[in-house]
């Protein structure tokens, strides 16, 4: 039987169902493979391209706010009332059904990132140019295919396993295991690991791309996610005493445009000068309020704004409460939010906000953040809670208390105490209020962690780990691809 599902949603249907400026822009690789792959700039381009995909996750319809944050106690929906992106409510309520566009966006997006990622692997090798160059464009391809795998497997679970460029033809490509999935990602990670530079030896031009310490950090999520907890720990250990990266002083800086690329950053999407759309981060539009300049989704939940503790100076560099004097001089209104609060990450200064960057003035310039050294250190702690060494456990979650509580012009030292002996629900807590609306991982650290049923409403354990396959994936396949259990 003859079917194209992986290309057909990973590539056409994109093509064919976005807007003409994407069409229009910086010519890809897949567009043009009878003549390209020829020389040194053909493979960076073909990487810049694989490249792009982190930043059209988020433009081209897939939110990551939507699934990290949004389906998670971290956030609700927002926007201009219930019908307004009813899709994403209905990720919130886990009422969300196969033909839901949020969903397959998702889908389409990551598998588009893995389909160029793949190309490079392929074409690249063959290409007669420097060997130095090439190695790392190489691991560069696959730090990105493992990271769009992480992507999927996170979602969707049980997913085909692509590892070559499909074109066309026919394919009976059945899902593999989640673990067979984790395992590739796994090898690709480590392959990564061998080829790319470190942060301190990238120069300031190839800020954004992968370096030695994301792939690491990309390896050490997929170890927690497996629970292998000696591995985690050792690799987390490692990563934290290379010197490469340090603590940032002022915790509440680091979502500021002057805080991009800051020492504690091991990988962000660099929504300036990424290679191939150059038109600015929609999640700055998504996420603003409504009564400046932006749409006023993801607003922070009332179970976030609770959790922070008292003087946290994280709470006012996530949080925007109603008639707070922001930093440009402005004074919030929230009363437009469903939950009486706005998002701060994503929220930029009136100087900030773009009027004209060719991409109309929605999109604004805030990199997304993906890996940071103080997640890393959450992790690690995670890890060597669950190895017993809970000393070390204690000494790191106490390093991220006392940087926070010296943030933010704040001189009250009896905010954030240190703990004596940490829990692993004191570790759980530093990591939601560290990274909360910025890194949107809640909803996969709630079901990681297997807490997501008890803290989610509506979530049913069994089912909602998993959003379903979309249904046009389904009836393209055949019936090779099975649904998920429940839906």
């Amino acid at each position: 039987m003859k079917y194209y599902y992986l290309i057909l949603s990973a590539v056409l249907m994109f093509s064919l169902g976005g807007c003409k400026k994407f069409l229009d822009e910086t010519p890809t690789a897949h567009l043009s493979t009878g003549n390209f792959y020829k020389t040194s700039d053909d493979a960076v381009r073909a990487v810049n391209d694989a490249y792009r995909q982190l930043k059209d996750q988020a433009y081209g319809g897939y939110s990551p706010t939507s699934f990290g944050d949004i389906m998670a106690d971290d956030a609700n929906k927002g926007g201009g009332g219930a019908s307004d992106q009813g899709l994403i409510q209905d990720l919130k309520l886990f009422t969300a059904r196969a033909d839901n566009g949020y969903v397959f966006n998702a889908w389409r997006d990551n598998y588009k990132g893995v389909y160029l990622a793949n190309l490079v692997l392929q074409k690249v090798p063959s290409i007669e140019m420097d060997q130095s160059l090439k190695s790392r464009l190489l691991a560069e391809a696959y730090f990105l295919r493992a990271y769009y795998y992480l992507h999927l497997v996170r979602l969707f679970g049980r997913i085909p396993m692509v590892t070559e460029p499909i074109d066309n033809g026919e394919y009976n490509i059945k899902q593999s295991e989640e673990k067979d999935i984790l395992a590739l990602i796994e090898k690709d990670a480590n392959l990564a690991i061998n080829d790319l530079p470190e942060n301190s030896k990238q120069a300031s031009a190839d800020k954004g791309r992968a370096t030695k310490g994301a792939a690491q950090a990309l390896l050490l999520e997929t170890y927690m996610w497996q629970k292998k907890w000696p591995e985690a720990q050792l690799l987390g250990d490692l990563i934290i005493s290379s010197g490469e990266y340090h603590l940032t002083d002022d915790v509440t800086k680091i979502w500021t445009l002057a805080g991009e690329f800051g020492p504690e950053s091991i990988f962000e999407v660099n929504n300036a000068t990424i290679p191939g759309r150059n038109v600015g981060n929609l999640l700055n539009l998504f996420n603003a309020p409504r009564n400046t300049w932006g749409y006023g989704f993801t607003v922070p939940s009332k179970s976030l704004v609770d959790e922070f503790e008292r003087g946290d100076p994280r709470f006012g560099a996530t949080v925007i409460v109603n008639n707070q004097v922001m930093p440009d001089g402005t004074t919030a209104n929230t009363s437009g939010s469903e939950t009486g609060y706005w998002n701060r990450k994503y929220w930029l200064a009136l100087s900030e906000i773009p009027t004209n960057n060719g991409g109309g003035a929605g999109d604004g310039p805030t990199n997304d953040r993906v890996f940071g050294l103080a997640q890393v250190m959450l992790w690690t702690a995670e890890a060597s809670f669950h190895n017993a060494a809970i000393p070390h456990a204690t000494d790191l979650v106490n390093q991220i208390r006392t940087r926070a509580r010296n943030s933010g012009g704040n001189t009250d030292q009896t905010v954030l105490p240190t703990y004596s002996t940490v829990t692993l629900n004191n570790i759980y807590h530093e990591m939601r209020v560290e990274t909360a609306l910025g890194e949107h991982r809640r909803f996969y650290e709630l079901v990681r962690t297997g807490r997501a049923a008890a803290l989610l409403p509506n979530f049913t354990a069994g089912k909602n780990e998993h959003i379903p396959i979309p249904l046009t994936e389904i009836q393209l396949s055949g019936g090779v691809l099975v649904q998920n259990p429940g839906y």
